[in-house]
Protein backbone atom coordinates (compact mmCIF):
# COMPACT_ATOMS: atom_id res chain seq x y z
CA UNK A 1 0.00 0.00 0.00
CA UNK A 2 3.15 2.40 1.12
CA UNK A 3 4.82 1.98 -2.43
CA UNK A 4 0.73 2.24 -4.23
CA UNK A 5 0.99 5.92 -2.36
CA UNK A 6 4.87 6.78 -2.62
CA UNK A 7 4.29 5.71 -6.57
CA UNK A 8 1.37 8.21 -6.58
CA UNK A 9 2.89 11.15 -4.67
CA UNK A 10 5.67 10.68 -7.44
CA UNK A 11 3.97 10.52 -10.41
CA UNK A 12 1.04 13.36 -9.49
CA UNK A 13 3.83 15.73 -8.35
CA UNK A 14 4.28 18.63 -10.69
CA UNK A 15 7.79 20.22 -11.91
CA UNK A 16 6.42 22.82 -14.01
CA UNK A 17 8.05 26.11 -13.50
CA UNK A 18 10.37 24.80 -10.85
CA UNK A 19 13.92 24.04 -13.36
CA UNK A 20 16.70 25.98 -12.35
CA UNK A 21 15.00 28.76 -10.01
CA UNK A 22 15.47 29.67 -6.35
CA UNK A 23 12.63 27.33 -4.75
CA UNK A 24 11.09 29.30 -1.33
CA UNK A 25 9.65 26.31 0.47
CA UNK A 26 7.16 27.19 3.41
CA UNK A 27 7.99 24.92 5.47
CA UNK A 28 5.58 23.90 8.51
CA UNK A 29 7.30 20.85 9.97
CA UNK A 30 3.84 19.44 9.23
CA UNK A 31 3.68 16.00 6.75
CA UNK A 32 2.57 18.18 3.57
CA UNK A 33 5.81 20.25 3.95
CA UNK A 34 8.16 18.12 4.82
CA UNK A 35 6.97 15.83 1.84
CA UNK A 36 7.56 18.55 -0.41
CA UNK A 37 10.98 19.80 0.96
CA UNK A 38 11.89 16.08 0.98
CA UNK A 39 10.89 15.35 -2.54
CA UNK A 40 12.30 18.57 -3.56
CA UNK A 41 15.99 17.94 -2.14
CA UNK A 42 15.99 14.42 -3.66
CA UNK A 43 15.47 16.33 -7.30
CA UNK A 44 17.62 19.58 -6.32
CA UNK A 45 20.39 18.30 -8.77
CA UNK A 46 17.87 17.11 -11.47
CA UNK A 47 15.98 20.36 -12.07
CA UNK A 48 19.39 22.35 -11.04
CA UNK A 49 17.39 24.37 -8.52
CA UNK A 50 18.66 26.14 -4.89
CA UNK A 51 16.49 25.45 -1.91
CA UNK A 52 15.80 27.56 1.19
CA UNK A 53 13.16 26.19 3.35
CA UNK A 54 11.31 29.19 4.96
CA UNK A 55 9.16 28.26 8.87
CA UNK A 56 7.42 31.20 10.53
CA UNK A 57 7.04 30.56 14.37
CA UNK A 58 3.48 32.51 15.20
CA UNK A 59 4.34 32.11 18.66
CA UNK A 60 0.70 30.94 19.18
CA UNK A 61 1.13 27.66 21.03
CA UNK A 62 4.32 28.37 23.55
CA UNK A 63 6.56 25.42 23.83
CA UNK A 64 4.53 23.16 21.17
CA UNK A 65 5.60 26.46 18.49
CA UNK A 66 9.04 26.11 19.73
CA UNK A 67 9.38 22.87 19.46
CA UNK A 68 7.94 22.28 15.99
CA UNK A 69 10.53 25.12 14.99
CA UNK A 70 13.29 23.15 16.80
CA UNK A 71 12.18 20.28 14.67
CA UNK A 72 12.06 21.88 11.59
CA UNK A 73 15.36 23.19 11.71
CA UNK A 74 17.19 19.86 12.49
CA UNK A 75 15.25 18.32 9.58
CA UNK A 76 16.59 20.68 7.30
CA UNK A 77 20.03 20.26 8.81
CA UNK A 78 19.93 16.37 7.91
CA UNK A 79 19.04 17.19 4.44
CA UNK A 80 21.03 20.13 4.05
CA UNK A 81 18.99 22.29 3.42
CA UNK A 82 19.40 26.59 4.25
CA UNK A 83 17.04 27.15 7.05
CA UNK A 84 15.34 30.64 7.62
CA UNK A 85 12.55 31.12 10.52
CA UNK A 86 11.59 34.08 12.26
CA UNK A 87 9.34 34.39 15.83
CA UNK A 88 6.31 36.52 15.63
CA UNK A 89 3.73 37.38 18.36
CA UNK A 90 0.54 36.53 16.04
CA UNK A 91 -1.98 36.66 18.66
CA UNK A 92 -0.66 40.52 19.72
CA UNK A 93 -0.24 41.56 16.09
CA UNK A 94 -4.03 40.19 15.48
CA UNK A 95 -4.94 41.77 18.46
CA UNK A 96 -3.14 45.20 17.37
CA UNK A 97 -4.55 44.99 13.73
CA UNK A 98 -8.16 44.06 14.60
CA UNK A 99 -7.45 40.80 11.96
CA UNK A 100 -7.95 37.55 12.63
CA UNK A 101 -4.93 35.24 13.81
CA UNK A 102 -5.08 33.43 10.27
CA UNK A 103 -4.80 36.39 8.45
CA UNK A 104 -2.21 38.13 10.29
CA UNK A 105 -0.24 34.81 10.09
CA UNK A 106 -0.61 34.41 6.45
CA UNK A 107 0.87 38.38 5.90
CA UNK A 108 3.78 37.28 8.21
CA UNK A 109 4.47 34.74 5.87
CA UNK A 110 4.42 35.74 2.93
CA UNK A 111 6.32 38.94 4.17
CA UNK A 112 8.66 36.65 5.16
CA UNK A 113 8.71 35.11 1.58
CA UNK A 114 9.08 38.47 -0.36
CA UNK A 115 12.02 39.36 1.98
CA UNK A 116 13.76 35.87 0.79
CA UNK A 117 12.89 36.60 -2.80
CA UNK A 118 14.29 40.35 -2.64
CA UNK A 119 18.03 38.57 -1.49
CA UNK A 120 17.50 36.20 -4.36
CA UNK A 121 16.89 38.62 -6.91
CA UNK A 122 20.20 41.09 -5.30
CA UNK A 123 22.22 38.03 -6.02
CA UNK A 124 20.68 37.48 -9.40
CA UNK A 125 19.03 34.30 -9.06
CA UNK A 126 14.78 33.67 -9.63
CA UNK A 127 12.97 33.45 -6.65
CA UNK A 128 9.91 31.10 -6.97
CA UNK A 129 7.69 30.70 -3.74
CA UNK A 130 7.04 26.90 -2.99
CA UNK A 131 4.25 25.65 -0.84
CA UNK A 132 2.88 22.57 0.13
CA UNK A 133 -1.03 22.63 -0.41
CA UNK A 134 -2.84 19.39 -1.76
CA UNK A 135 -5.43 17.72 -3.36
CA UNK A 136 -7.32 17.36 0.50
CA UNK A 137 -6.45 21.08 0.99
CA UNK A 138 -7.90 22.16 -2.45
CA UNK A 139 -11.54 20.28 -1.79
CA UNK A 140 -11.93 21.91 1.69
CA UNK A 141 -11.17 24.82 0.04
CA UNK A 142 -13.98 24.53 -2.58
CA UNK A 143 -16.20 23.19 0.24
CA UNK A 144 -15.64 26.13 1.98
CA UNK A 145 -16.36 28.86 -1.00
CA UNK A 146 -19.57 26.56 -1.69
CA UNK A 147 -20.89 27.47 1.95
CA UNK A 148 -20.29 31.01 1.49
CA UNK A 149 -21.70 31.36 -1.50
CA UNK A 150 -19.24 31.68 -4.95
CA UNK A 151 -18.78 31.77 -8.23
CA UNK A 152 -16.99 29.44 -10.81
CA UNK A 153 -14.12 30.70 -9.35
CA UNK A 154 -14.27 29.64 -5.74
CA UNK A 155 -15.61 25.83 -7.07
CA UNK A 156 -12.45 25.42 -8.94
CA UNK A 157 -10.65 25.94 -5.85
CA UNK A 158 -6.81 26.53 -5.03
CA UNK A 159 -5.13 27.59 -7.96
CA UNK A 160 -1.71 25.73 -8.70
CA UNK A 161 -0.11 28.86 -9.53
CA UNK A 162 -0.36 32.58 -8.81
CA UNK A 163 1.72 35.57 -8.08
CA UNK A 164 2.15 37.55 -4.82
CA UNK A 165 2.94 40.93 -6.32
CA UNK A 166 5.31 39.93 -8.71
CA UNK A 167 6.68 36.99 -7.27
CA UNK A 168 5.74 33.43 -8.88
CA UNK A 169 3.75 31.06 -6.39
CA UNK A 170 4.16 27.10 -7.28
CA UNK A 171 1.92 24.50 -5.45
CA UNK A 172 2.97 21.25 -6.92
CA UNK A 173 0.93 18.50 -4.57
CA UNK A 174 -2.47 19.92 -5.37
CA UNK A 175 -2.99 16.57 -6.91
CA UNK A 176 -1.90 14.64 -4.23
CA UNK A 177 -4.09 13.34 -1.38
CA UNK A 178 -3.24 13.42 2.15
CA UNK A 179 -3.31 9.89 2.47
CA UNK A 180 -0.82 9.95 -0.07
CA UNK A 181 2.01 12.15 1.32
CA UNK A 182 1.26 10.15 4.97
CA UNK A 183 2.27 7.22 2.66
CA UNK A 184 5.36 8.81 1.90
CA UNK A 185 6.45 10.47 4.73
CA UNK A 186 5.99 6.70 6.57
CA UNK A 187 7.58 4.98 3.43
CA UNK A 188 10.87 7.03 3.71
CA UNK A 189 10.57 7.49 7.52
CA UNK A 190 10.44 10.91 7.42
CA UNK A 191 10.01 12.78 11.22
CA UNK A 192 7.06 15.55 11.08
CA UNK A 193 5.23 17.69 13.47
CA UNK A 194 1.29 17.96 14.16
CA UNK A 195 0.05 21.45 15.01
CA UNK A 196 -2.61 20.28 17.98
CA UNK A 197 -4.90 23.57 16.66
CA UNK A 198 -5.46 21.26 13.47
CA UNK A 199 -7.42 18.54 16.10
CA UNK A 200 -9.79 20.62 17.01
CA UNK A 201 -13.19 21.89 15.05
CA UNK A 202 -14.05 25.14 16.31
CA UNK A 203 -12.60 26.21 12.90
CA UNK A 204 -14.94 26.13 10.21
CA UNK A 205 -11.99 24.48 7.82
CA UNK A 206 -11.19 21.87 10.25
CA UNK A 207 -14.62 20.95 11.03
CA UNK A 208 -14.80 19.61 7.40
CA UNK A 209 -11.59 17.95 7.48
CA UNK A 210 -12.46 16.07 10.88
CA UNK A 211 -16.39 15.87 10.64
CA UNK A 212 -17.90 16.87 6.94
CA UNK A 213 -15.20 14.46 4.58
CA UNK A 214 -15.28 11.67 6.65
CA UNK A 215 -19.22 11.31 5.79
CA UNK A 216 -17.90 11.99 2.38
CA UNK A 217 -16.02 9.40 1.96
CA UNK A 218 -18.76 7.27 3.31
CA UNK A 219 -20.17 7.87 0.58
CA UNK A 220 -17.67 8.01 -2.22
CA UNK A 221 -14.17 7.22 -0.81
CA UNK A 222 -12.92 8.49 -3.74
CA UNK A 223 -14.68 11.58 -3.02
CA UNK A 224 -11.35 13.66 -3.94
CA UNK A 225 -10.29 12.23 -7.12
CA UNK A 226 -14.26 13.10 -7.95
CA UNK A 227 -13.70 16.53 -7.07
CA UNK A 228 -10.55 16.59 -9.16
CA UNK A 229 -12.03 15.45 -12.24
CA UNK A 230 -14.92 18.36 -11.55
CA UNK A 231 -12.03 20.74 -11.21
CA UNK A 232 -10.94 19.99 -13.93
CA UNK A 233 -13.25 20.48 -16.27
CA UNK A 234 -15.14 23.64 -14.84
CA UNK A 235 -11.32 25.04 -15.67
CA UNK A 236 -11.83 24.70 -18.69
CA UNK A 237 -15.04 26.10 -18.83
CA UNK A 238 -13.60 29.38 -16.77
CA UNK A 239 -10.45 29.92 -18.37
CA UNK A 240 -12.35 29.81 -21.65
CA UNK A 241 -15.07 32.75 -20.06
CA UNK A 242 -11.53 34.45 -19.09
CA UNK A 243 -9.88 34.73 -22.61
CA UNK A 244 -13.34 36.09 -23.70
CA UNK A 245 -13.60 38.27 -21.20
CA UNK A 246 -9.86 39.77 -21.93
CA UNK A 247 -10.88 40.17 -25.26
CA UNK A 248 -13.60 42.24 -24.08
CA UNK A 249 -11.61 44.27 -22.49
CA UNK A 250 -8.93 44.70 -24.84
CA UNK A 251 -11.61 45.81 -27.41
CA UNK A 252 -13.32 48.32 -25.19
CA UNK A 253 -10.34 49.58 -23.24
CA UNK A 254 -9.46 53.34 -23.41
CA UNK A 255 -7.13 55.91 -21.51
CA UNK A 256 -4.24 55.23 -19.78
CA UNK A 257 -3.32 52.79 -16.64
CA UNK A 258 -3.45 55.77 -14.09
CA UNK A 259 -6.71 57.23 -15.99
CA UNK A 260 -8.50 54.35 -17.36
CA UNK A 261 -11.69 54.11 -19.35
CA UNK A 262 -14.17 51.38 -21.18
CA UNK A 263 -16.71 52.00 -24.01
CA UNK A 264 -19.65 50.56 -22.13
CA UNK A 265 -21.42 50.01 -25.48
CA UNK A 266 -18.73 47.09 -26.19
CA UNK A 267 -19.36 45.80 -22.65
CA UNK A 268 -22.86 46.53 -22.29
CA UNK A 269 -23.25 44.30 -25.16
CA UNK A 270 -21.25 41.61 -23.95
CA UNK A 271 -22.81 37.98 -22.86
CA UNK A 272 -23.75 38.55 -18.92
CA UNK A 273 -21.31 35.67 -17.88
CA UNK A 274 -18.65 37.36 -20.07
CA UNK A 275 -20.09 40.85 -19.25
CA UNK A 276 -19.87 40.34 -15.04
CA UNK A 277 -16.57 38.54 -15.15
CA UNK A 278 -15.21 41.85 -17.24
CA UNK A 279 -17.27 43.94 -14.24
CA UNK A 280 -15.10 41.99 -11.73
CA UNK A 281 -12.32 42.72 -13.26
CA UNK A 282 -12.17 46.31 -14.00
CA UNK A 283 -13.09 46.43 -9.82
CA UNK A 284 -9.95 44.32 -9.36
CA UNK A 285 -7.48 46.67 -11.70
CA UNK A 286 -8.17 50.07 -10.02
CA UNK A 287 -8.11 48.49 -6.61
CA UNK A 288 -12.05 48.10 -5.73
CA UNK A 289 -13.37 45.42 -3.44
CA UNK A 290 -14.29 42.27 -5.70
CA UNK A 291 -17.68 40.70 -4.65
CA UNK A 292 -21.05 40.28 -5.87
CA UNK A 293 -23.12 43.29 -4.56
CA UNK A 294 -20.18 45.05 -5.86
CA UNK A 295 -19.81 43.21 -9.41
CA UNK A 296 -23.84 43.65 -9.50
CA UNK A 297 -23.48 47.46 -9.08
CA UNK A 298 -21.09 48.37 -11.75
CA UNK A 299 -22.82 46.22 -14.23
CA UNK A 300 -26.08 48.36 -13.39
CA UNK A 301 -23.52 51.70 -14.24
CA UNK A 302 -22.62 49.80 -17.58
CA UNK A 303 -25.73 48.72 -18.70
CA UNK A 304 -27.26 52.35 -17.98
CA UNK A 305 -29.32 51.20 -15.08
CA UNK A 306 -27.79 53.15 -12.61
CA UNK A 307 -25.95 56.70 -13.07
CA UNK A 308 -22.78 55.67 -10.84
CA UNK A 309 -21.46 53.64 -8.13
CA UNK A 310 -19.21 54.63 -5.51
CA UNK A 311 -16.66 51.27 -4.52
CA UNK A 312 -13.99 52.23 -1.71
CA UNK A 313 -13.22 55.44 -2.66
CA UNK A 314 -13.50 55.07 -5.89
CA UNK A 315 -16.55 56.35 -8.27
CA UNK A 316 -17.30 54.85 -11.49
CA UNK A 317 -19.28 57.06 -14.05
CA UNK A 318 -20.39 57.09 -17.92
CA UNK A 319 -19.53 59.95 -19.58
CA UNK A 320 -19.41 60.14 -23.71
CA UNK A 321 -20.04 55.99 -23.84
CA UNK A 322 -17.44 55.67 -21.78
CA UNK A 323 -17.19 54.35 -18.42
CA UNK A 324 -14.08 55.95 -16.03
CA UNK A 325 -13.15 55.04 -12.39
CA UNK A 326 -11.94 58.48 -10.58
CA UNK A 327 -10.31 58.08 -7.34
CA UNK A 328 -11.55 60.21 -5.09
CA UNK A 329 -9.26 59.69 -2.55
CA UNK A 330 -5.98 62.33 -2.81
CA UNK A 331 -2.99 60.91 -1.29
CA UNK A 332 -0.27 63.69 -0.14
CA UNK A 333 3.08 62.16 0.73
CA UNK A 334 6.43 64.43 1.53
CA UNK A 335 9.56 63.91 0.66
CA UNK A 336 12.12 62.27 3.70
CA UNK A 337 16.19 63.07 3.14
CA UNK A 338 19.05 60.98 3.99
CA UNK A 339 20.03 62.40 7.69
CA UNK A 340 23.90 63.66 7.77
CA UNK A 341 26.42 61.26 7.04
CA UNK A 342 23.82 58.81 6.05
CA UNK A 343 23.20 57.27 9.97
CA UNK A 344 20.06 58.14 11.99
CA UNK A 345 16.42 58.54 11.03
CA UNK A 346 14.59 59.29 8.00
CA UNK A 347 10.61 60.18 8.05
CA UNK A 348 8.16 60.22 4.95
CA UNK A 349 4.91 62.04 6.05
CA UNK A 350 1.32 61.02 4.28
CA UNK A 351 -2.11 62.45 3.75
CA UNK A 352 -5.22 60.96 2.49
CA UNK A 353 -8.12 63.31 1.88
CA UNK A 354 -11.28 62.88 0.44
CA UNK A 355 -13.28 64.12 -2.33
CA UNK A 356 -14.33 66.91 -0.72
CA UNK A 357 -11.62 68.34 0.72
CA UNK A 358 -11.16 66.68 4.33
CA UNK A 359 -8.32 64.91 5.56
CA UNK A 360 -9.21 61.26 6.34
CA UNK A 361 -6.45 60.64 7.95
CA UNK A 362 -2.51 61.26 8.20
CA UNK A 363 0.54 59.15 9.10
CA UNK A 364 4.21 58.96 8.71
CA UNK A 365 6.73 55.88 7.41
CA UNK A 366 10.29 56.33 9.08
CA UNK A 367 13.31 54.22 8.79
CA UNK A 368 16.21 53.61 10.76
CA UNK A 369 19.75 54.47 8.35
CA UNK A 370 23.11 52.99 9.26
CA UNK A 371 26.51 53.13 7.50
CA UNK A 372 28.83 50.08 7.64
CA UNK A 373 32.11 49.29 6.43
CA UNK A 374 31.55 46.42 3.62
CA UNK A 375 33.33 43.81 5.25
CA UNK A 376 31.53 44.21 8.21
CA UNK A 377 28.71 44.35 6.92
CA UNK A 378 29.48 40.90 5.38
CA UNK A 379 29.51 39.69 8.34
CA UNK A 380 26.41 41.18 9.94
CA UNK A 381 24.16 40.94 7.21
CA UNK A 382 22.25 37.43 8.56
CA UNK A 383 21.99 39.13 11.84
CA UNK A 384 19.60 41.67 10.12
CA UNK A 385 18.11 40.52 6.87
CA UNK A 386 14.84 40.50 8.29
CA UNK A 387 14.88 43.51 9.18
CA UNK A 388 16.10 45.41 5.89
CA UNK A 389 14.61 47.64 3.63
CA UNK A 390 17.24 47.99 1.34
CA UNK A 391 21.51 47.98 1.41
CA UNK A 392 23.03 49.89 -1.17
CA UNK A 393 26.14 50.96 -1.91
CA UNK A 394 27.34 54.33 -0.02
CA UNK A 395 29.48 55.70 -2.17
CA UNK A 396 27.60 55.62 -5.16
CA UNK A 397 24.39 57.61 -3.57
CA UNK A 398 26.39 60.33 -1.43
CA UNK A 399 24.63 63.98 -2.97
CA UNK A 400 21.26 64.75 -3.71
CA UNK A 401 19.13 62.22 -2.39
CA UNK A 402 15.89 61.29 -1.55
CA UNK A 403 12.62 59.50 -0.21
CA UNK A 404 9.24 60.04 -2.50
CA UNK A 405 6.95 57.93 -3.87
CA UNK A 406 6.92 57.56 -7.76
CA UNK A 407 7.34 60.16 -10.29
CA UNK A 408 6.64 60.41 -14.54
CA UNK A 409 8.96 58.49 -16.22
CA UNK A 410 11.11 56.80 -13.42
CA UNK A 411 12.62 52.87 -14.42
CA UNK A 412 14.46 50.53 -12.54
CA UNK A 413 17.18 47.84 -13.89
CA UNK A 414 16.25 45.14 -10.96
CA UNK A 415 19.00 42.31 -10.97
CA UNK A 416 17.48 38.88 -12.68
CA UNK A 417 14.55 40.60 -14.49
CA UNK A 418 15.77 40.84 -18.21
CA UNK A 419 16.31 44.90 -18.57
CA UNK A 420 14.93 47.99 -17.23
CA UNK A 421 11.57 48.31 -16.83
CA UNK A 422 9.62 51.60 -15.67
CA UNK A 423 8.35 51.74 -12.18
CA UNK A 424 4.58 52.03 -13.84
CA UNK A 425 4.50 49.15 -15.95
CA UNK A 426 6.77 47.07 -13.03
CA UNK A 427 3.11 48.14 -10.86
CA UNK A 428 0.91 46.82 -13.59
CA UNK A 429 2.39 43.67 -13.64
CA UNK A 430 2.84 43.78 -10.03
CA UNK A 431 -1.80 44.09 -10.11
CA UNK A 432 -0.74 47.19 -7.56
CA UNK A 433 -4.05 49.32 -6.44
CA UNK A 434 -3.86 52.80 -7.56
CA UNK A 435 -3.81 53.21 -3.46
CA UNK A 436 -0.50 51.01 -3.63
CA UNK A 437 0.82 52.60 -6.81
CA UNK A 438 0.42 55.83 -4.88
CA UNK A 439 2.19 55.29 -1.25
CA UNK A 440 5.13 53.09 -2.76
CA UNK A 441 8.50 54.60 -1.21
CA UNK A 442 11.15 55.23 -3.84
CA UNK A 443 14.72 56.17 -2.88
CA UNK A 444 16.32 58.62 -5.88
CA UNK A 445 19.17 60.19 -6.85
CA UNK A 446 18.30 62.84 -8.84
CA UNK A 447 15.95 61.68 -11.91
CA UNK A 448 17.93 57.94 -11.03
CA UNK A 449 16.13 55.69 -9.35
CA UNK A 450 18.07 53.13 -6.81
CA UNK A 451 15.38 51.20 -4.41
CA UNK A 452 11.61 50.69 -4.81
CA UNK A 453 9.85 49.29 -1.77
CA UNK A 454 8.82 45.68 -2.20
CA UNK A 455 10.88 45.60 -5.61
CA UNK A 456 14.30 46.27 -4.40
CA UNK A 457 17.63 48.05 -5.62
CA UNK A 458 18.90 48.80 -9.52
CA UNK A 459 21.86 46.51 -9.99
CA UNK A 460 24.15 49.66 -10.60
CA UNK A 461 23.98 50.44 -7.01
CA UNK A 462 23.90 47.22 -5.35
CA UNK A 463 27.12 46.46 -3.16
CA UNK A 464 29.60 44.40 -4.76
CA UNK A 465 33.30 43.40 -4.72
CA UNK A 466 34.82 46.95 -4.52
CA UNK A 467 32.25 48.71 -2.20
CA UNK A 468 33.64 50.54 0.79
CA UNK A 469 30.24 51.43 2.78
CA UNK A 470 27.37 50.06 2.41
CA UNK A 471 24.17 52.16 3.37
CA UNK A 472 21.43 50.01 5.23
CA UNK A 473 17.76 50.62 6.10
CA UNK A 474 15.86 49.16 8.33
CA UNK A 475 12.22 48.69 8.70
CA UNK A 476 11.80 47.68 11.86
CA UNK A 477 13.35 50.65 14.36
CA UNK A 478 12.89 49.25 17.54
CA UNK A 479 14.38 45.57 16.99
CA UNK A 480 17.39 47.20 14.27
CA UNK A 481 18.82 49.20 17.58
CA UNK A 482 18.21 45.99 20.01
CA UNK A 483 20.04 44.05 17.48
CA UNK A 484 23.06 46.66 17.17
CA UNK A 485 23.24 47.07 21.40
CA UNK A 486 23.26 42.62 21.39
CA UNK A 487 24.58 41.59 18.36
CA UNK A 488 23.23 38.38 19.23
CA UNK A 489 22.57 35.13 17.32
CA UNK A 490 19.72 36.30 14.43
CA UNK A 491 16.24 34.74 15.16
CA UNK A 492 16.99 33.02 11.50
CA UNK A 493 19.40 30.66 13.11
CA UNK A 494 17.67 29.27 16.01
Amino acid sequence: MQNMQVSAFEKKFMLDGLSGKYLIVGFSGGADSTSLLHFLAGKQQLLGCRLCAVHLNHCLRGKESDRDEAAAKAFCISLGVPFVSRRVEIGVLAARSHQSEEVCGREERYRLFAQQALQARQQGMEPVIVTAHTLSDNLETALLHLLRGCTLDGLCGIPDRRLVGDLPLVRPMLRISREEVEGYCSFYQLPFTTDSSNLSDRYTRNFLRLQVIPQLKKLNPSVETAYLRMRDSLRQDRDYLNSLRDDLLRQASAGTPDAPRWNTALLSGAPMPVKSRAAAEILRVVGAQVDTASVEALTGVIDGRSSGYLAGGIRFSVRGGMLSAEDTHRFVVGEGFLPEGGEGRAVIPFEEWDGDGHLLDSWEKSMLLAVFPADEWQEKRKVYKNLLYFAVDYDTIKDNVRLRTRGPGDSIRLPGRGGRKTLKKLFQQAHLSRRERALRIVLAQGTEVVWVEGFGTDERFLPGPNTIKVLVAFQDETAAKERMKSEDEPQDDR
